[in-house]
């Protein structure tokens, strides 16, 4: 798979979270997975991002380099996924890694997860 089919940012905030996350580690992890999976919402439209720490890439991932990360995407993420910014936010309503998806049509009813066309 092509990584420029597969084009994602990760800001450096994001970037600086995840190696302190990998760092904190007992046995020392150094990529992560950027994953889609589906969800029940509206009917099995619904999608969530699933986030994880690997060693190694499965046989078709896109393996990708941002700011000092190696990231793996599965081909059936890779499209859902062109264009997204992966980012860490601190604020008074959460805090946690966020994915801002351009590809995004609208959200389900729950608010939670993201429909695509």
């Amino acid at each position: 798979m092509d990584a420029d089919e597969t084009r994602i940012t990760i800001t450096e905030c994001a970037a600086a979270r995840l190696r302190d996350i990998m760092a904190a580690e007992h046995q020392p992890v150094s990529s992560l997975r950027i994953a889609l999976v589906r969800t029940r919402c509206m009917g099995g439209r619904g999608f969530t991002y699933r986030l994880g720490l690997e060693d190694s890439p499965s046989k078709d991932d896109a393996v990708l380099d941002y700011n000092g990360l190696t990231v793996f995407i599965d081909p059936a993420s890779s499209g859902y996924l062109h264009g997204a910014e992966l980012d860490y936010v601190e604020s008074p309503e959460g805090t946690g890694f966020t994915v801002n998806n351009p590809n995004v049509v609208a959200k389900c009813p729950c608010g939670h997860h993201d429909i695509f066309e």
